[in-house]
């Protein structure tokens, strides 16, 4: 990729939570003094009877129990001001992080007492997802009903007499309800990271935008380099940039171990006795301003971002790898946005894990990069804490900070021999012992991380040095913001419920002919979750019930996936949507112009996907690796009603078989299949696109703010296609039961937005992709334009008392801002596609803002709404809105609003906004024709973007 150098940004706060280590601190004194967090995992929860095995090619077992845990945590309640039955519900994860957050934000004297411009904060965190919490299997705790099926059609309890086997079963019911008793509204959107941010955003009243971006393993780095972007482009004036792994659980242990990664005698990164990694938790927080900024304001800086950079090695064999060649353009890149050369670098926090194929090719393509450099000290966090995943590039930007700042290098204390593996001869290369900093020039380090799918990012640090580092030109004499250039949508396409591709979807939403329908049993067994008795309601206290199987379901179509190149022995183990993703985004690039005869850009090309975790296949997969929770409850329940011991196990062993079905047991395939930040890496290895390649999350704002992030590279030029958009299929067990029991869905399974009946929503499911391009730039290239995005804004509700009531205020500012972004005034914008997600909770603040902002009873905006016709797909939402509004303005017609029942009267619309009955021409007025799509998601995150015809 092209070269496009940085501006300084200093890193003004830090916190964390870490192995044995719940401040910063602690764990600079645990580096110190070489303490290893690295030790066997013996609480009960890791029992290895159940799920370990010497035995490697075990179904579904562990051959290692090694691991890095935080230990007990405990959350001051009163400080985050949450009830203490609250506290105790949370997600280990999410206590990490919120801890983490207020360190770092009250460390750099930023309480939420102090004034201070929390407009201007955005909050981002690099997360591969929250994992699962200890003896709280989310996709397992809701399929009781199919777990008492398989024991009731089991041969050995068909057996017992009808009565025992009844008190069996009850027994059972009873004992595993007390087991997963704890309940709480937010169990839909476990897993879910951006929601946690929105807790952040709500305690400290922060109102920038806030979001996850997952990289895998270079989570952290990719987090801050959109944080640093947004800095340099002056979309907000601080961040708060953090890193959280999964939680340690059994799934991410058997997983791993079926990928041969894990060692079963400790992590020896770079060493001879390197045979694996073993897995840590923990979360780091860190602030970040610009430099001028920070010296300005009088902040503590700790230290000085120079460079960071990401890149994809495209196309490749193996999603579980990366090659040499992307290591070393991810660091040459990093370096020149640094503006300095290899030989200024006396540190390089490796990355290394371990894991031995891993960690070679990642020390050979770094040695490529620093091939002219005099010296340069070799480190790997991982012999402390173990491989952290999504968070390992943030506790390592914690030791690199205190070496700078200490001036000591700290030494690789696990190191005795090199591993024969490792091409360090002719590379400047040294295995750190340890020793004071050179003192020639100044003290600059690196960091660098790699993820699957052949992601891999650098960052470089600097010491603060405030002669050295005083910027050129005073804060004062910085140019103005310029007006940014406009967007344009070259491509796109979609698979949605009911329609195959954008026309189809615009036809159908057109006519008002809705796709939801009966949720059919060959997706789950529907039946076993429909509650007793006739009537159809929300009933909170019906744990394990689906009160409206509805849904709006994507046509079912076979997989061309040779063409994709993808074995079946992958394709079997793979999320369905990684399928859809592939092909929609083919026919998007096709749509754009590029094929055999013209391909695309590829180290110009960035993929940025709106994935959310807990997809289909993870799901069945949880739930396949925890049946041995049941068992413990089953186990007791037949030998106390008299059940003899030895034929115990074959009761177990039947349902077992019965209730796993099909599934396929786990195998190397397996993680890579289900993970979030696969479907971008896919199609960055199908598009051979060798740009950052992602996937973001701001639960139902995620498209827009996909697209949002797509255009800021866009924007400062360090990329120059991007393919953007969302996935969404989670009708799943857990999500459905979940979401009922929070009180969301429909009853009547017909959503109606903005109405006086307005009851809730109906799942839906679809990908939506575009693919966009500087408008300067798709001229230049003669490419076809459907549209323009003039303006894009992204806000958080800031205050706010619940992660489930959107406020009106901040949908506002998420208007304003990209009416601000674009230049464009309200009164020009003549359609808005709403979010509309049909709860009067959600339809009267996204009302009062489109009122506030658009409201106007003199030739008052067309306002539309999709989710009628196509149900709610969550984070692909925004993109089937996108996609309709494009086909609007090249079609000249404003859609109908597709709202039958009388409006809600709650909402003061007094004529100021219009629904149309039916479509109708849309006439030109004194400029081009403009429109809007909103959206917004739990959590109080914010979403809005301006479009506009394209005239020649």
């Amino acid at each position: 990729m092209g070269s496009v150098r940085q501006g300084p940004v200093a890193i003004i706060g830090m916190g964390c939570i870490l192995p044995d280590a719940h401040d910063v601190p602690t764990f600079c004194r645990n580096l110190q003094s070489g303490h290893v967090s690295v030790r066997e995992l013996k609480e009960p929860r890791w029992d290895w009877s159940r799920y370990g095995s010497e035995d490697r090619e075990a179904v579904d077992r562990t051959y290692s129990m090694l691991g890095a845990p935080v230990g007990e945590l405990r959350l001051d309640w009163k400080r985050f001001r949450l009830p203490p039955i609250e506290t105790r519900l949370l997600h280990t994860m999410e206590l990490m992080l919120l801890e983490a957050a207020y360190q770092a934000m009250t460390g750099a004297g930023y309480t939420p007492e102090r004034a201070f411009p929390r407009e201007r904060v955005a909050v981002i965190a690099g997360s591969s997802g929250m994992g699962r919490k200890s003896n709280q299997c989310f996709n397992f705790k809701w399929r009781l009903p199919e777990l008492l099926d398989a024991a009731r059609q089991s041969a050995a309890l068909k057996q017992l007499p009808a009565a025992q086997a009844a008190r069996i079963l009850d027994t059972v019911q009873q004992e595993f309800i007390k087991h997963y008793i704890d309940q709480s509204d937010d169990w839909a959107f476990w897993g879910f990271v951006s929601p946690v941010l929105g807790r952040i955003c709500g305690f400290f009243g922060l109102q920038g935008p806030h979001f996850c971006v997952d990289a895998h393993a270079a989570s952290g780095l990719a987090a801050l380099e959109t944080g640093v972007q947004g800095l340099l482009s002056g979309e907000w004036d601080m961040a708060l940039v953090g890193a959280a792994s999964p939680a340690l659980s059994l799934m991410e242990q058997v997983l791993h171990s079926k990928l041969r990664r894990l060692s079963t005698r400790g992590v020896f990164p770079l060493d001879a006795r390197a045979d694996g990694t073993a897995l840590g938790e923990g979360a780091v927080m860190l602030l970040i301003k610009r430099l001028e900024d920070a010296e300005r304001d009088g902040d503590t800086i700790h230290a000085v971002l120079r460079g960071v950079a990401g890149v994809n090695q495209g196309s490749g064999p193996v999603m579980t790898a990366t090659h040499a060649p992307v290591h070393q353009r991810a660091a040459s890149e990093a370096l020149q946005r640094a503006g300095v050369g290899p030989d200024a670098v006396a540190y390089l926090e490796t990355g290394a894990t371990g894991v031995t194929g891993w960690d070679a090719h990642l020390i050979e393509g770094l040695g490529g990069a620093y091939r002219d450099a005099r010296q340069v000290s070799l480190g790997a966090v991982a012999e402390s804490v173990g491989d952290l995943q999504a968070a390992s590039s943030f506790a390592a930007m914690l030791k690199v900070i205190h070496s700078l700042r200490t001036r000591e290098l700290l030494p690789q204390r696990s190191f005795r021999t090199r591993h024969p593996g490792l091409a360090l001869d002719g590379t400047p290369f040294r295995i750190n012992e340890a020793r004071a900093w050179p003192e020639q020039g100044p003290r600059l380090a690196a960091i660098h991380a790699a993820g699957f799918g052949g992601i891999a990012y650098h960052a470089v640090l600097e010491a603060y040095a405030p002669e050295a580092s005083r910027p050129a030109v005073p804060v004062s004499a910085r140019p103005p913001r310029m007006a940014p250039e406009p967007i344009a949508i070259v491509g796109m396409a979609c698979r949605y419920a009911g329609a195959d591709d954008p026309e189809s979807l615009w036809q159908r939403a057109l006519q008002g002919r809705s796709a939801i329908g009966d949720l059919p049993e060959t997706r789950w067994p529907v039946s076993l979750y429909r509650p007793s008795g006739k009537a159809v309601s929300r009933n909170r206290e019906a744990f394990f019930r689906v009160y409206a199987p509805r849904a709006a379901l994507v046509r079912d179509r076979p997989f061309a996936s040779r063409e994709f190149g993808l074995p079946p022995t992958t394709v079997a183990r793979m999320d369905h949507t990684h399928p859809w993703c592939l092909e929609v985004a083919r026919e998007a690039v096709r749509d754009a112009g590029y094929g055999p005869s013209r391909a695309l850009p590829s180290e110009r090309t960035a993929v940025i996907m709106a994935v959310s975790p807990g997809n289909h296949r993870e799901t069945e997969v949880e739930a396949r690796l925890a049946y041995p929770e049941f068992a413990n409850i089953y186990r007791p329940a037949l030998l106390g009603a008299g059940v003899a011991s030895e034929q115990v196990e074959r009761f177990i062993e039947e349902a077992r078989e019965r209730f796993q079905g099909k599934g396929l047991p786990s195998s190397s395939e397996t993680l890579p299949g289900i993970l979030t930040s696969a479907p971008a890496t896919r199609l960055a290895r199908a598009l051979d696109a060798r740009g950052p390649a992602f996937t973001v999350e701001s639960a139902c704002a995620s498209s827009l703010n996909a697209v949002s992030l797509s255009i800021q590279g866009l924007r400062d030029g360090r990329w120059d296609v991007a393919v953007t958009g969302g996935v969404w299929s989670q009708i799943t067990v857990p999500f459905c039961v979940s979401m009922c029991y929070a009180g969301v869905i429909s009853p009547t399974g017909r959503p109606q937005p903005f109405t006086r009946d307005a009851d809730g929503f109906v799942h839906g499911e679809g990908c939506g992709l575009v693919v966009l391009k500087r408008l300067s730039d798709a001229k230049r290239d003669g490419d076809r334009i459907l549209a323009l995005i003039q303006g894009v804004g992204g806000a958080s509700d800031g205050f706010s008392r619940s992660l489930f009531a959107s406020q009106e205020q901040g949908q506002a500012l998420a208007i304003r801002r990209a009416l601000e972004d674009g230049g464009v005034a309200p009164a020009s914008v003549q359609y808005i596609e709403a979010h509309g997600a049909g709860m009067p909770e959600g339809d009267i603040p996204e009302a009062g803002a489109l009122l506030k902002v658009y409201g106007r009873k003199d030739d008052p905006a067309a306002v539309g709404v999709l989710k009628p016709i196509i149900g709610h797909s969550y984070v692909a939402s925004g993109t089937a809105g996108l996609i309709r509004t494009v086909l609007a303005l090249r079609h000249r017609i404003l859609p109908p609003g597709l709202v039958e029942a009388p409006l809600n009267p709650h909402i003061p619309w007094e004529g100021r906004l219009a629904f149309l009955p039916a479509p109708r021409g849309w006439d030109a007025r004194s400029g081009p024709r403009r429109a809007a799509v909103n959206s917004y998601g739990l959590g109080g995150i914010n979403y809005h973007a301006v479009l506009e015809e394209y005239v020649e």
